[in-house]
């Protein structure tokens, strides 16, 4: 993984919301990277039956455009308070995706459709992926369809969350090609981090290769780490 530039972040309007928007601001602000955020409406008709249901031509349009009006009012008020959040935070902000090479900067975008569908396509052309923890604490299908189809890295976050910094990178190591993989590509985060700590279970200490020789790996890319094992308890 490179250092990150371009950052995207899905977000609903399930609560938290200042605080989820400051928090991807915090992170695009760390990297000095672009923020694209993407709040998605959906087709009130994808939940009422219209045909089933017999309702009158005129009352489908009048309720067609009742939600498209709240749509419309809430998203008006999110973007509002998105600039002021990057007012705040010293960081640029346009309506159009176009990263500042020296400045963090972000652009707020609205979308009709699933949100599930969009991040994943989106997600894509982007270096990082911010997705918030549910309200539920559930995953959901915006984090799956991001880690299944994006084929990029995400970074999993608190709801709650207004301030980004590395202090300690915790690694699962298990010596699989997944983990391999996801170790080389963090490399330019780990060299940011104050410590870094490869923990294995009890059950892989003896797979090869194993936590002795990744801290071997990482010194030669000049980071520090130790290595742990932890009992399981399977």
């Amino acid at each position: 993984m490179i250092s990150p530039k371009l950052i995207l972040m899905p977000l609903s309007t399930s609560g938290h919301v200042t605080e989820r928007l400051k928090g991807g601001l915090a992170i695009a602000k760390y990297f000095n990277a672009h923020l694209d955020v993407y709040h998605n409406h959906l087709d009130p008709k994808r939940f009422l039956p219209i045909g089933q249901l017999g309702l009158p031509s005129k009352l489908v349009k009048e309720l067609d455009l009742v939600a498209g009006r709240f749509a419309s009012t809430e998203s008006a008020n999110l973007k509002g308070e998105f600039i002021s959040l990057c007012d705040e935070q010293n960081i640029i902000y346009s309506d159009k995706s176009g990263p500042s090479l020296t400045h963090p900067s972000a652009t707020w975008h609205v979308n009709s459709g699933l949100r599930s569908e969009i991040i994943a396509e989106q997600g894509k052309v982007a270096d990082l992926i911010i997705i918030p923890q549910s309200k539920s604490g559930k995953s959901t299908s915006t984090f799956e369809a991001s880690i299944m189809r994006s084929g990029k890295p995400i970074l999993f976050v608190p709801r709650a969350m207004d301030t980004f910094n590395i202090e300690t990178v915790v690694i699962g190591w298990n010596a699989s090609t997944e983990v391999a993989r996801t170790l080389t590509y963090s490399l330019p985060i780990l060299k940011m981090a104050k410590k870094v700590i490869i923990c294995t279970s009890s059950n892989s200490a003896a797979k090869k290769p194993d936590g002795n020789d990744v801290v071997r790996y990482l010194a030669q890319h000049e980071i520090n780490s130790e290595f742990v094992t932890f009992n399981s308890g399977r």
